[in-house]
């Protein structure tokens, strides 16, 4: 079996105080802070460093209306792990501050500890599977996603992913909830393969890890957050693998959820599109969503379909 590694990872914050307080947990978790930049640095540093030899993984803690010019920079010229920092609680408010810190450790676990042989290397995706789109809601999405499914054409060549906030235990319920429409659609459980015309849904009670070859592997790892499963973390996963091959759709939804993976996939060179929030049960998701920038086209769910589908038929 490969020994597992700490990886080094590359600290991104233009806020001071953050940066102090990231690089305390970093060395708490026994993690090795291999760079600290603020933006401008970071641009400077990936253009004489265009391998990141030094550099596992990226850490990115930027407020929301600065953060789109980091993302580009890193997932333009790196293909390494990103995982971006949610708020971080003042150090006073100790047990919200504990939370946050073993969550951001949990999370930097999960999504960045690899086999020495797989950070040097990693096979290409198959190119059975060309085309990926995500599929993410809350609060009204299990209609919303029913009447896109029930509008879109039979047998178009793309597999999809279906993440939905909703409690424990339910999740294997979708299955039968959203029907209708010509996509077996099927729970994520153990290690499964993306296949084209299938739906894969994503569980709430653990994580999944998306692999390159189409490859799904449910971890033992809880979904660490408000909500899960956390759509941030499926969609994100999902750019970095299949970058301007993945479609985001953004449905009906309370929170924000799903925000920063829409910034994570535009700069990956992804497609992002949004149900339109007057034709939301809950129009929280897709809103934050169209506020980043990155969504190119919104509609109800039936006209989004139809978009979907004059991708194939041109």
């Amino acid at each position: 079996m490969s020994a597992l590694i700490m990886p080094r990872i590359g600290l991104v914050t233009d806020s001071d105080l953050n940066r102090y307080v990231l690089q305390a947990v970093l060395a708490e978790g026994s993690y090795e802070l291999a760079g600290s930049f603020d933006t401008a640095s970071l641009g400077q540093y990936l253009e004489t460093n265009k391998s990141t030899p030094d550099i596992d993984a990226w850490l990115v803690d930027i407020e929301d209306n600065q953060i789109q010019q980091s993302l580009d920079l890193l997932l333009g010229q790196s293909d390494l792990p990103l995982l971006v920092n949610d708020d971080i609680p003042p150090v006073q408010e100790a047990k919200d501050h504990q939370v946050w810190q073993r969550r951001l450790l949990e999370k930097l676990e999960v999504l960045v500890i690899r086999p020495a042989e797989a950070i040097a290397s990693s096979p290409p995706v198959d190119s059975s599977v060309n085309k990926v789109w995500v599929l993410v809601a809350s609060m009204g999405g299990p209609d919303a996603v029913k009447r896109f499914l029930t509008t879109l054409p039979q047998a178009l060549p793309i597999a999809m992913v279906y993440g939905q906030h909703i409690e424990t235990n339910f999740d294997g319920l979708l299955t039968s909830a959203v029907t209708g429409h010509d996509y077996p659609m099927q729970l994520a459980s153990g290690e499964q393969q993306l296949v084209n015309g299938n739906i894969l849904v994503v569980p709430v009670d653990h994580q999944l890890r998306f692999l390159s070859r189409g490859r799904v592997v449910e971890t033992r790892k809880a979904w660490s957050g408000s909500y899960q499963p956390v759509l941030d973390q499926v969609i994100a996963d999902l750019a970095r693998i299949y970058r301007q091959n993945l479609g985001v759709i953004v449905f009906s939804g309370m929170c924000n959820d799903g925000e920063i993976g829409c910034r994570v996939a535009k700069a990956c060179g992804g497609t992002v599109w949004a149900q339109t929030p007057n034709s939301c049960l809950s129009p929280d998701m897709p809103s934050a969503a169209i506020s980043t920038g990155c969504v190119s086209k919104q509609g109800t769910p039936e006209q989004l379909a139809e978009a979907l589908a004059e991708q194939f038929s041109l």
